[in-house]
């Protein structure tokens, strides 16, 4: 097993499958770098493993008794969300806007949780093809979190934000069960149980990983930088 350091945040390359070793070095630079103006001060070390060929993905939650659960079809904030224009509430659901030219993240009104269920539909409204967009979770201030989001392009990616700047962990990976093109509605639902963290798409296993760098943290619904994403069927529950 090799160790390897990202590639810059974006930036496309063939996924390797099974399992790869991912070192990180303490400043990494240029790509989107979250919600906010990309930092360049250093940042600690990340350590993670990953997996783009899930055999035996860990089961999904029970979600009878989720721990939050809106439609994002509000035409009026709901309790605990941000009520700013970059976070917009519709009859079809809730939608992000670029803020400054940069991606937005619309916190969720949960608290903050280690062992959790998120998932969320979302389709593209407008912009690049090649941005993703998707969940934020484990966030911590300021500004880091990790990060699944798909593109409109059909691929997905998993990355490690600390103080707004990007480090890859699973680079853009195409997959099948990610439905291509703009306007299209995929769902998306990250498992997290401890450090193990598991990917699907539209009820599909497509990735896993490994990370150690925030324990606990909330959940947001992050867009991109130069156009609009819409959420709905939002559905958090205990893992």
């Amino acid at each position: 097993m090799k160790r390897r350091k990202s590639s810059a945040p974006g930036a496309r390359r063939a996924a390797r499958p099974w399992f790869a070793l991912l070192a990180v070095g303490a400043l990494t630079l240029g790509g989107l770098a979250g919600c906010g103006a990309l930092v360049t001060s250093p940042s600690p070390p990340i350590q993670a493993t990953y997996s783009t060929h899930v055999t035996t993905p860990r089961a999904t939650p029970n979600l009878a008794a989720p721990i939050y659960q809106n439609p994002l079809t509000q035409t009026t904030t709901p309790t605990g969300w941000s009520s700013q224009s970059v976070c917009s509430f519709t009859s079809q659901g809730l939608v992000v806007q670029p803020s400054g030219g940069q991606a937005y993240m619309c916190l969720t009104p949960v608290a903050s949780m280690t062992n959790l269920s998120v998932t969320v539909s979302v389709q593209q409204l407008s912009g690049s093809a090649n941005h993703a967009f998707g969940i934020a979770f484990r966030h911590n201030e300021p500004k880091s979190y990790y990060f699944f989001g798909v593109d409109s392009s059909g691929h997905y990616i998993l990355t490690v934000v600390t103080n707004d700047v990007s480090h890859t962990v699973i680079p853009f990976t195409a997959n099948s069960a990610i439905r291509a093109g703009m306007g299209v509605t995929n769902t998306l639902q990250v498992v997290s149980v401890g450090q193990h963290m598991t990917l699907f798409v539209n009820g599909t296993a497509v990735g896993e990983a490994t990370l150690s760098t925030f324990s606990t943290g909330t959940v947001g619904l992050r867009g991109i930088n130069d156009g609009q994403t819409r959420f709905s069927q939002l559905t958090i529950a205990k893992a």
